[in-house]
């Protein structure tokens, strides 16, 4: 246990931030095209008691998808786009997303899609809880320096 807290506390360098972003928006857009549109998989009936037709669930399977895009598009733009604040917001709201996405695929007796995007919904929650999955050039991006020491 110790060793995780301690793993936690270190900072990854900004080359592992970025290679991570690749990983984890590839994994989700091509898991998410294999298994909702070549596959076909299902997603549930109603939504908030409002029935699914077949052009909504298809709309929600390539949203699901699109999810995935934002950590490319963070990557291939390398610009910090918000403030370190608003960065922990997208982070938090993208976990509750992807958390979201997968309770709306339906469940089947293999791991697939639904299983895959419940266990990637923690990592944007841990960058989230610890701070560190910002780059360190974006870490002061519109930020004003109050005093210069000499």
């Amino acid at each position: 246990m110790m060793q995780l807290l301690q793993f936690l506390q270190k900072r990854p360098s900004d080359k592992a931030i970025t290679s991570f972003r690749i990983i984890f928006g590839l994994l989700i857009v091509l898991a998410g095209y294999y298994n909702l549109i070549y596959q076909w998989d299902q997603l549930e009936s109603t939504l908030f008691g409002i029935e699914i037709s077949n052009n909504l669930a298809l709309s929600i399977k390539y949203a699901i998808i699109a999810l995935g895009l934002w950590p490319i598009i963070l990557w291939i733009s390398n610009a910090c786009l918000l403030k370190k604040k608003y960065m922990r917001m997208l982070q938090i709201f993208f976990a509750i997303l992807l958390f979201y996405s997968s309770s709306i695929i339906q469940g089947s007796a293999d791991l697939e899609i639904d299983t895959l995007i419940f266990f990637l919904w923690f990592f944007p929650l841990i960058a989230w809880i610890t701070w560190k999955c910002i780059p360190s050039k974006c870490m002061r991006y519109w930020e004003k320096i109050k005093k210069i020491r000499v």
